[in-house]
């Protein structure tokens, strides 16, 4: 099975926290931005390859000293997750074909945040795998 982690030398935008009352067009420029920045970065890993079908997705925050709500720095990862779907990493994120890791946050250090995507066995592969 695949494994693909990519290292983003920030934590999510703080426009994209669920509790940030910045204006629609300032969030959608940090959607778009982050889409972009993860899906360039798949791609040097990536080499087009076919997409997972199903996946694991987990997160590691590093942080500095300030305490970081574990919530919202999730929900500000959807659009990375869009990013991996725009750039071929896998298929969609639907309950179908994504899951989610562990996800953890690791303070004292500078800010960054590792993404890691793991390729799952589908039922046809497990049957396969069986006889």
């Amino acid at each position: 099975m695949r494994t693909l982690i990519i290292e983003i030398d920030h934590l999510p935008y703080v426009e994209l926290n669920p509790n940030s009352r910045c204006h629609f067009m300032v969030k959608a420029k940090a959607v778009k931005t982050s889409r972009e920045e993860i899906g360039w970065l798949a791609k040097v890993q990536w080499h087009d390859d076919e997409p997972m079908m199903r996946a694991r997705i987990s997160y590691e925050f590093h942080t500095d000293n300030r305490r970081r709500d574990l919530d919202n720095l999730l929900s500000a990862c959807k659009p990375w997750q869009d990013g991996l779907i725009d750039a071929g990493v896998i298929f969609y994120d639907d309950a179908k074909h994504l899951e989610m890791g562990q996800h953890t946050v690791i303070t004292g250090g500078a800010n960054k945040t590792l993404v890691k995507v793991q390729e799952l066995a589908t039922s046809q592969q497990r049957r396969g795998l069986r006889g």
